[in-house]
């Protein structure tokens, strides 16, 4: 554990119902949570930007255009015209064009269904099965584009604009800052007089070949993965504009150096989809029960080939079918709510690279259907940037609450479960930067993979969460655990981990911290405590 100079020159403080404070965030003497940063001016990030309209912000009722009921055999197409006319109806003055409502019932669906306009809201009468039901029938899977013999799987419902953003290319500025910490929110540029208040930005952080090899991925030791210059991009709006020094308005989550690249702010044109909601809906995937297997049943696989691979029980192992219950591509400011999935093989919701301002709240996974190995079991795949997602449940997935790639951050997990696990919840790929997991009951990692995919996250923030835990610290950034109940061991096949990578910033450890949520007092202190009243059930 990294050695604390502020724990050794204060005392630790308690708060009035006796669980400690950190010495990293800790509320002040006005109330608001002060943060400590660390030698190179390094903070615990604000992370209350997380969820629909940037956090904070109720969940909106929108109003019925259309009622669709069940009827015999295919409904795909049924809902599909009830959506595609709403979608042609203009926005009114919230940036809504309606809701769908499906009456209770069960909806069979042949195909799977779009929405790809702004302002449309597909909502049901309920998540039992005595609700609205959309029940997915098997279909024959789409080869791949390649003709391999992988296949490509449909989400049953699939939100996607057409376009993403647009980067407006003369407006390019160089960061002239040779260091931005974690967290923060201002730098200068070299000329500021292009931009001001209310401009849609990419911040983007440059990392060259020398950060590669700092970070220790610049060989072919990492499985047969060897990582190559990438960029990180941040999507922000400017906030205030002072002489040359620009302010947005959320933090970055890896540090911009003027040693890997350094950095440079751009204005984007906006051209994703907006104000998307799917409520109130159970899902079930079709599958074939004859498909059975008993392999590749332990924890994070346990030997998948040979004598020794593991042989457990037969399970339900079918994978021509629906993987995914909702997909979310070039889309901002979306919600999905008290939804139930069933059998399907990956994810609940998989929120794709460039979304962002994402809601998932209230949602049951139950019985997933696939092989327990790799790219399967997802159940909540958050891959964009600031998606909130808040009391949901997984069960017998691998990667529950999960994220992909780089382009992942200032995403939060708040108050979720996931029972029977088959791995760990995480950061899964390619440096993940800046990511919350606020009291949840799984068990986690934030560590570096020798199997192919090398250090998985980065910033990432473990928050009075409960089990077994791995937390290791990345070189150029850190790992946190605050107030974690559970054991700090190796719960995971060792042939898939580096061990001797060192340990993560681990804080009172089996002793939950204060404040208890670090996510609702972040949002609390910056929009204050109505907002945080807006997104808790009463």
């Amino acid at each position: 554990m990294a050695l604390c100079l502020f724990c050794l020159a204060f005392p630790k403080v308690y708060s009035q119902d006796m669980s400690p404070t950190t010495s990293k965030v800790f509320p002040g003497a006005n109330g608001k949570l002060m943060y400590i940063p660390d030698s190179a001016g390094n903070v615990i990030p604000d992370f209350s930007n997380a969820g629909y309209m940037g956090g904070g912000v109720p969940l909106p009722f929108v109003a019925v255009k259309e009622t669709v009921w069940p009827v015999l055999g295919d409904n795909s197409a049924l809902i599909q015209a009830a959506i595609d006319k709403v979608s042609a109806l203009p926005l009114d003055e919230f940036g809504f064009r309606g809701a769908v409502l499906l009456k209770m019932g069960r909806y069979q669906l042949d195909k799977p269904i779009l929405i790809k306009a702004s302002g449309v809201v597909l909502r049901g009468e309920g998540r039992s099965d005595l609700g609205t039901v959309l029940f997915g029938k098997i279909v024959p899977p789409e080869p791949n584009q390649d003709g391999r013999r992988r296949f490509r799987r449909p989400a049953l419902i699939d939100i996607k604009g057409d376009e993403a953003t647009m980067i407006v290319e003369n407006s390019r500025q160089a960061i002239k800052d040779k260091f931005v910490p974690v967290g923060a929110k201002s730098f200068v540029v070299n000329s500021a007089a292009g931009f001001k208040v209310g401009d849609k930005v990419i911040v983007r952080r440059f990392g060259n070949e020398d950060w590669i090899k700092a970070i220790g991925l610049d060989s072919l030791t990492v499985g047969n993965n060897r990582w190559r210059p990438f960029d990180i991009d941040y999507d922000r709006t400017v906030v205030a504009v002072k002489a040359n020094t620009i302010t947005i308005d959320a933090p970055i989550f890896t540090a911009i150096d003027t040693r890997w690249g350094g950095g440079e702010i751009m204005k984007y044109e906006e051209k994703r989809i907006n104000n998307v909601g799917i409520e109130n809906l159970r899902g079930v995937s079709e599958y074939d029960p004859a498909v059975r297997t008993s392999a590749y049943g332990n924890m994070d696989r346990g030997g998948m080939d040979g004598p020794n691979a593991y042989k457990g029980e037969e399970y339900f192992s079918d994978e021509n079918h629906y993987f995914n219950f909702i997909d979310i591509t070039n889309a901002t400011n979306v919600w999905v709510r008290n939804m139930t999935a069933l059998h399907f093989g990956s994810s609940v919701v998989q929120a794709n690279a460039g979304t962002k301002y994402i809601t998932v709240q209230d949602c049951e996974s139950w019985e997933p259907v696939s092989i327990r190995l790799g790219a399967r079991r997802f159940t909540y795949q958050m891959n964009g940037q600031f998606c909130l997602v808040q009391r949901c449940f997984s069960q017998k997935g691998r990667h529950s609450f999960v994220l992909q790639g780089h382009g992942a951050s200032g995403n939060v997990f708040l108050e979720c479960e996931a029972t029977h696990p088959y791995s760990s919840s995480e950061p899964h790929n390619h440096w993940a930067n800046g990511v919350l997991y606020d009291n949840v009951k799984a068990p986690l990692t934030a560590r570096f993979w020798d199997f192919i995919i090398g250090w998985a996250g980065a910033n990432i923030v473990f928050w009075n969460c409960e089990g077994d835990f791995l937390v290791q610290s990345p070189p150029t950034a850190e790992n946190y655990s605050f107030g974690h109940i559970g054991v700090n061991a190796v719960i995971f096949n060792q042939d898939l981990q580096d061990l001797t990578k060192p340990r993560g910033y681990i804080e009172s450890l089996d002793k939950h911290v204060s404040p208890r949520s670090l996510y609702l007092t972040q949002l609390k202190d910056r929009l204050g405590v109505e907002a945080v009243n807006n997104i808790q059930r009463p």
